[in-house]
């Protein structure tokens, strides 16, 4: 009679093929963590903007120059002043913050990350 063997485990390919696999994802978290982390900055900056006394009355230039300055503190380099969008109406003041990141992964492969965050501040 003729018994077959047990498996007993993963060779050292499937192993490696696994750790392959645990690497790219942890490369891949490193990499987004920073970029998401300066997108919940720039969300505080603009709730600040629109809790701050006295916007109403600023130019969209100032507005800008203000979030921008914020922007330098925080160390967030994704935004630049192209990517401010103010919009003054006669009963509010519409505040847009449009912009994406790229961040090389590995090679010629990229992550692209798109935000737009957007307050409306009411005027008086």
């Amino acid at each position: 009679m003729i018994t077959g063997q047990k498996q007993t485990g993963m060779t050292a390919i499937g192993w490696m093929g696994v750790i392959a696999l645990i690497i790219m994802f942890v490369l891949l978290i490193l990499k987004l963590i920073p970029i998401y982390m300066d997108g919940f900055k720039v969300g505080s900056i603009l709730e600040d903007i629109e809790a701050e006394p006295g916007v109403v009355e600023m130019s969209p230039v100032a507005i800008s120059r203000t979030i921008l300055k914020r922007l330098d503190i925080n160390m967030v380099t994704g935004v630049t002043g192209e990517d401010i969008y103010i919009d003054k109406l006669k009963d509010s003041t519409n505040v847009e913050i449009d912009y994406e990141v790229r961040e090389n992964l590995v090679g010629n492969i990229d992550i692209v990350v798109h935000f737009q965050k957007s307050v409306t501040i009411p005027n008086p």
